[in-house]
Parts: structure tokens; sequence; C-alpha cells
């Protein structure tokens, strides 16, 4: 069983330095291969022989094509050399991952959006995390002390970076449960993470005993149904329809302002626009909406993935993904642009890993419309409008909210998709709701 351990480092502000450099480092390589990338594409296009092709897609769509050019980039760009290879080597496969999944998702293999064609990063505002993927290679760690091994300077001499982590791993942590480390910064802040190999004590894997299966919809967040009868109806947050209705104001103002208001031109003779005054003032507000909208964001999942985890051992979502649809414009967009669906998901896996516990996603296909009672499925499906519906079976006369009865289905194919035997029928015994006051959870109805 593998398990994240994630511990805030003590970086002063040459430490941060070096840190940021070998991240741009980084991205200025998954841009260089990127840019290659998109030359071998237009190649491949082009060319009217199958070799030819085959040739092109040994480099562009194996998962180490592009890794494979790192060393001639390396001996093109000596700078690159002061970053650690298993660094570089991440770079490469992150950006070969993304091309994968662009061609899964183009050829109808790949559930969920479709996945554009990867884009070019900013280098000086996207970090890049550093990641040493080998147990104990390029990294040592001593009591609270962590050491990074990183390239070679001009003179071929090996460069290394010494940090403090702000508390010790846990004690069962010993050097044989270490599978690999990464350095990931927020804001200002940076941290080191940890994957270690937990063994249990009697070898096997964990057996969840309490289960939860939530139904992600737009009405509310998510409506969850457990194996000891609790029904939890998840609020969404409070704070997003107002900030997304002052981020279209502030958008609105900044967009008929005039953008381009002077003609700047450097000393090396290249030219930019600089905008008006107004301009970079509504943007900055707008930039800092956004900023909040993030962060309001990210307390609210992990506050409900937290509490999720803290109550279960296993946790399963449907694996619906809303994309496009919508009856009118400002559903699609609520739909769309302010569901945190896919967000969520990603949270859930992230605190399953650092907490040891399971996460799996269920097919939600046919979900709402399937008696969980008696199995009957409405044809016909049921308007989105419809909150409540009674079973038109023969023998059925049960009484259905919409969300609780998909849950219930959901919980059914949890525990076949972990293994574990089902009982077939879950009754729900008390219902309760879960509403985001911004500090925590309020609960209601227990």
């Amino acid at each position: 069983m593998r398990v994240a351990i994630k511990i805030p480092l003590l970086a002063g502000s040459q430490e941060a330095a070096v840190l940021d450099s070998q991240s741009r480092i980084a991205n200025w390589l998954y841009n260089k291969l990127l840019e290659k990338a998109n030359t071998l594409r237009k190649q491949y296009r082009e060319a009217e022989d199958q070799p030819s092709r085959d040739q092109i897609g040994l480099t562009l769509y194996t998962e180490r094509g592009l890794r494979n050019l790192i060393p001639e980039l390396k001996a093109q760009h000596p700078f690159v050399k002061v970053v650690y290879s298993s660094v570089l080597k991440n770079a490469a496969l992150r950006l070969s991952k993304a091309i994968l999944d662009y061609q899964a998702s183009h050829h109808g293999r790949r559930k969920g959006p479709p996945v554009n064609w990867p884009k070019f990063r900013a280098w000086k505002r996207a970090w890049f995390s550093l990641q040493y993927d080998e147990p104990w290679k390029g990294y040592t760690l001593s009591g609270r002390t962590l050491t990074l091994v990183l390239g070679q300077d001009a003179a071929g001499h090996q460069l290394s970076l010494t940090l403090t982590l702000a508390q010790r791993l846990p004690p069962w942590v010993n050097h044989d449960h270490m599978r690999q480390c990464r350095i990931v910064k927020e804001g200002h802040l940076y941290s080191v993470v940890f994957t270690v190999e937990r063994k249990l004590a009697n070898g096997k894997p964990l057996r969840p005993n309490k289960i939860v299966a939530l139904d992600p919809n737009h009405k509310n967040f998510a409506y969850a149904v457990s194996t000891e009868g609790k029904a939890t109806e998840i609020h969404n947050p409070f704070f997003l329809k107002p900030l997304d209705k002052r981020i279209d104001q502030l958008k609105s103002k900044r967009d008929t302002c005039k953008k381009r208001s002077r003609l700047i031109t450097r000393r090396d003779g290249s030219r930019f626009w600089l905008p008006s005054r107004r301009w970079l003032m509504l943007n900055g507000r707008l930039q800092e909406l956004y900023r909040l909208r993030r962060d309001q964001t990210k307390q609210f999942l992990y506050t409900v993935a937290h509490r999720l985890y803290h109550d279960y051992d296993a946790v399963g979502i449907g694996d619906y993904v809303p994309h496009g649809a919508g009856i009118t414009r400002k559903m699609r967009r609520a739909m769309n642009n302010q569901s945190l669906n896919r967000r969520f998901k990603q949270v859930l896996a992230w605190v399953a890993l650092r907490s040891g516990k399971q996460y799996l996603e269920w097919e939600e296909g046919g979900s709402t419309r399937t008696c969980h009672d008696c199995g009957y499925v409405v044809q016909e499906g049921i308007k989105p409008s419809i909150r409540a519906w009674d079973c038109p079976g023969a023998d059925c006369t049960s009484h259905h909210l919409r969300d609780e009865n998909a849950a219930r289905n959901g919980l059914t194919r949890t525990p076949k998709a972990l293994g574990l035997p089902c009982s077939g029928r879950w009754e729900v015994s008390s219902r309760r709701a879960w509403r985001f006051n911004g500090l925590g959870l309020t609960i209601r109805g227990r």
C-alpha cells in the first residue's frame, strides 16, 4: 500500500532561488520538446509512405521517444546539465503522457471531455515540480535535513542543495519504505512529497469496512450514501456564484478599456504595447479575484475530502464529467465553468493516497433511471426537473429521491469494483446535509 507524506520545507531566499531556477529549466526543456513534437507532428501528417510515419511515430507517439532527445539537447544547450537527470526525464515523460492522452481522446479510447494537444508552459509563472522517481537516488535524508543532488556546473562539478523539513517523517517510515521524492510549490511555500510503501502487519491488503458512494450533480455538489445507511447531501459552495458574478463585471469593464495604449521600443530594437493604467488596474483586481476563487475552492474541496476519508475507508464517485450539453446558455456555463467535478476527483485521489485509503470511480450510466429496489429501468429517462419519482414497476411501489437513488446504485457497484461481496440492496436510515461555511462543514440532520 502506497502512502504520500507531504511536509513543508523551510527554504530561505537562496534556496528558493535555486529551486526556482531548476523549475524554469525544466519548463524550458518541456517547451523545447513540445516545439520538436509540433514539428514531428507536421512531418507525420505530410509523410507520404508508411515507413516514414512509423519512424516519426517512434519518437512522437511512444512513452520514451521524446525522452531520448534529452542527451542531444544537453549537448546543444549546456545550461540544461545543471538540473538532475531524473527531473529532466520526468519533464519529457509528462509531455509524452499528454500527447498519448490526446491521441486516446482523439481516437475515442478515453472517457470524458476531449483532450487538447499540449500547450507551451509559461516558464516564469508555471512552477514545474522536481521529481526524483527512484528510491534514494538523487536525494538523501538525515533527520530533518534533506539534500538534493542537482546537475553539474560548467566545470563538471556536482551541485547539491540542502533543505530543512518543518517536521520529521513518521516513526514507522524507514529506509526501505521510500519510493520517490518530489518538490512542489504552492504560492510562495515549498513542500516535499515522499511516496512511501507501507506494509501491513499481516501482509494482506486493507479491506474497507465503511464505504460511501457519491453521485456528483449540479443541483447540489454531490449526494452520498454509505454502507451505514446514512444519506448525505453535500451543498454547493456558497461563494461560487457571487465571485463569478463579480468576475464577469470586472472582465466586462476591463475589456472595454483601451489595452494598447503606448508603443514602447526596447534597447535591442524590439517593441511592445504598454496597456493603459485603467486596464492594468482592472486586470490586477481581476487576477486577485481569480486567486481568491482558487484558494476558497481548494479549501472547500479538501475540507469535504478529508471529512469523507475521516469517516470512511473507501470512497467511490460517479465517472460523469460535465461537458457541453445544457438547455440554456446559463445552464451550460453552470455545468462547465462552475463545475468542480473533475478537480474534486483529483483531490479525492490525492487524499486517499496520503491517508492510505481507497478511491475509485464507478460507472454512472443509467444509475438515475434505474430503480435500486427492483432494477426497473425507465427507458425514456427522467427529466432533470424531476427531483423525485415513483417506480413504475409492476411489483414495486418505491418512492425515490433522484440523487439518492443514483447514489444507492453507486453503492451497489462500488463494492463489486473493490472485489467485495455486496448485499445487492442498501437502505437509507437517516439523512443529513453538509454545508460549507468558509471554516468547515456545518452538518444538519444527523
